[in-house]
């Protein structure tokens, strides 16, 4: 039904380019598809960007540049509403002034116009442009080329490349569209343009409510899902915010980082998309730019996103970044705190920050300042406080320590550092600025780490830990927590196994062709389905797909993948799942995918191959031995070793298993290589 408004007539101002007057035609458009139906008078004014054209937009401009007489002419009541390129809009609307609505983008990339394409034009070439995100994006593109400041309309812009002023130029692929023009373009540029591009803009009066309901079916953010930052905690699962769990229940897609647990990932909706957004030091999964532009169209797609952050969302990360860049793009952001590492790991080991007569300041610091190079770091500022915090800075920590001795502070100051805080690898060491260096090399500590100096660090003692501390070998000590208090000392280390990107083609050509998927680990789970993430593979494809997987733990970590296994043995070792399989399956003729470690336990595909099954080995992570390091004896009354290759190594590092440690091994080739080593162990047969 079409929809009309009661006032006679609706003054609509704009801007009087033949761009901006092509913009209000497509506003009409708009109503019409919408059967909205408004007696129009049209008003041009020329703003103070129309008029002062020698001023460079590279250069600091009024915010309302591009909108001043209009605005003047909303408020003053000469017209009813404004119609502006969305990007033009001042990021603060004056007192009085709202945005009605908000159109899509007809296009929201960059366009070069020139001579030739890009790359075809000659060294230092002339490249006009009215914007300084431009001109930066123009060098990393081509480094060679010179930038020219531009001014005018699009039609002005490109009669300066018939004039010889400019090689080329710039411009909104969608003002081309609009004007007819798109036979000028020869290239559209890699970059993302600025915020708002190609949309429009319907701006009002605030108190103008009947006008504004009536253009909300043309406002495109109402179809926008929103975005919140969840802060994840230091790195125990269970220090997330009630709040923080109750929005990934209700995400449709979630953004995690590296340091967040997997274990939270758990709390997510069956239909949620999951996106790891890696963020490591020196191996960033996604770049920051990359991952605010996924966030941001899944968003506008009209999901509600959760970005989970380590810790707390605006302590040192990107969270203040991220929340500029989305709501430059009028999206909804919110933040739900978190327990920052900073805070949490001091508190969880008795470590005040704040002490009365020891400390009464404190001041939390990075490792690492903006842009700064890993080869040439750069010395830390160190403030006049009690206590410092320093958070990433374990690879800076010589230099953070000669910061501290030039800044005056005694040698004999005590410093803690604490690698992988709350978690249950946990490891802390003790020392003081003359000392904690070398006690860190001898740990080989790993990242993340927290660095703590001052006077309060007196109040850690080294743990007096109860009796009945189990000793884990294994890769996954928060499936074992049930069974007491773990001190994690791993045996092993994972890593995904090198492929050539046309092996992994082979493969996905291949994949369609299996009866069946076999998976026996939660390491074969994730290298896998990381594997095939990688080359851009959509892992919806394989929801019809046969899985088979052993045990419940691997079951929990495939369906974080929305995929649900057609069979589950309910034994969880090689010999009960072949059994299994034998009693659920015939095998023979079965064509069967079977990912796995490197190491070989042939049993299983033996047993399979044995039954008429054609099995396919694919290795899709190395297992190899760590580094000895310093056995934990304090309280240890019992170990738990989840594999051969960990009885292989421990007994390689240490020689011996205390006797008087009882010994818990996980399915029956892990009970036989403790039994050829001379020990005798309580089989586990689930995780």
């Amino acid at each position: 039904m079409a929809m009309n408004i009661s006032k006679n007539k609706v003054k609509v101002g704009s801007r009087a380019s033949r761009l901006a007057v092509l913009q209000v035609d497509e506003f009409v458009a708009l109503l019409r598809g919408q059967q909205i139906n408004l007696d129009m008078e049209r008003v041009t004014f020329a703003t103070a960007g129309d008029t002062d054209k020698q001023t460079s937009l590279t250069e600091t401009v009024r915010d309302d540049f591009f909108t001043d007489t209009l605005d003047a002419a909303l408020l003053n009541g000469d017209i009813d509403l404004t119609v502006h390129s969305a990007k033009d809009l001042p990021k603060s609307m004056r007192a009085g002034l709202s945005i009605f609505c908000m159109t899509a983008a007809v296009d929201e990339t960059d366009c070069f116009v020139g001579r030739a394409r890009l790359d075809e034009l000659p060294p230092n070439a002339k490249i006009g442009t009215s914007s300084d995100i431009r001109q930066q994006s123009l060098k990393l593109l081509k480094p060679d080329a010179v930038p020219v400041n531009i001014r005018g309309t699009i039609e002005e812009r490109i009669q300066l490349i018939d004039r010889g002023v400019c090689d080329g130029i710039i411009v909104a692929t969608a003002a081309l569209k609009r004007l007819g023009l798109e036979q000028h373009i020869k290239d559209i540029l890699p970059w993302e343009a600025a915020p708002l591009q190609g949309q429009l803009a319907v701006v009002g009066r605030t108190e103008d409510i009947a006008l504004r309901s009536l253009l909300a079916p043309l406002d495109v953010r109402r179809q926008y899902g929103r975005v919140i930052l969840v802060g994840a905690g230091p790195g125990d699962p269970g220090l997330i915010t009630v709040k923080g769990v109750a929005a990934l229940r209700q995400a449709g897609c979630i953004f995690y980082d590296y340091l967040t647990s997997r274990e939270l990932l758990k709390h997510a909706s069956p239909g949620a998309q999951l996106v790891d957004a890696g963020k490591r030091k020196g191996g960033h999964t996604l770049k920051q730019e990359e991952l605010s532009r996924r966030i941001r169209l899944k968003a506008m797609e009209g999901k509600d996103v959760v970005r989970l952050k380590g810790g707390d969302p605006l302590i040192f990360g990107r969270g203040a970044d991220e929340i500029e860049y989305l709501r430059s793009y009028h999206i909804d952001v919110s933040v739900i705190p978190g327990i920052s590492s900073a805070t949490g790991i001091p508190s969880s080991l008795g470590v005040p920050l704040t002490a009365r007569e020891l400390s009464s300041s404190v001041a939390f610091i990075s490792g690492h300042g903006k842009g700064e190079s890993v080869s040439e770091p750069q010395p830390v500022v160190i403030p006049k406080v009690d206590t410092v915090v320093f958070l990433m800075g374990l690879t800076k920590l010589d230099i953070i320590l000669e910061s501290l001795t030039k800044a005056g502070w005694s040698g004999e100051t005590p410093v803690l550092i604490v690698s992988k805080g709350t978690c249950p690898d946990e490891k802390v060491v003790e020392g003081n600025i003359k000392t904690i260096a070398q006690k860190a090399r001898s740990e080989q500590l790993a990242q993340p780490a927290l660095i703590i100096a001052g006077k309060t660090v007196s109040f850690w003692g080294r743990p007096r830990y109860p009796k009945g501390r189990i000793l884990y070998t294994g890769t996954n000590p928060q499936a074992y927590k049930r069974f007491g208090e773990i001190a994690h000392l791993p045996m092993i280390q994972l890593d995904p196994a090198t492929l050539s990107p046309d092996a992994v083609d082979g493969l996905i050509e291949r994949l369609d062709g299996y009866d069946m998927v076999l998976l026996t680990s939660r390491a074969a789970v994730n290298y896998f389905f990381r594997m095939l993430e990688k080359r851009g593979y959509d892992l919806n494809k394989l929801r019809g797909k046969d899985f088979a997987v052993i045990g419940k733990s691997t079951a929990q970590v495939i369906r974080q993948y929305r995929i649900e296994p057609a069979f589950i043995s309910p034994v969880e070792t090689s010999v009960g799942m072949l059994a299994a399989m034998t009693e659920r399956y015939e095998l023979k003729g079965k064509t069967i995918l079977f990912p796995r470690s490197s190491l070989p336990n042939p049993y299983l595909s033996d047993g399979l191959t044995a039954r008429g099954a054609e099995v396919d080995l694919l290795t899709v992570y190395e297992n190899t031995p760590l580094p000895r390091r310093p056995l934990p004896m304090e309280g240890i009354e019992q170990v738990i070793f989840t594999s051969p290759s960990t009885v292989r190594n421990f007994l390689k590092d240490y020689g011996v298993i205390p006797r008087y440690w009882k010994i818990l091994s996980r399915g029956s080739y892990t009970s036989q290589s403790l039994k050829e080593a001379g020990y005798e162990s309580e089989v586990l047969t689930y995780d």
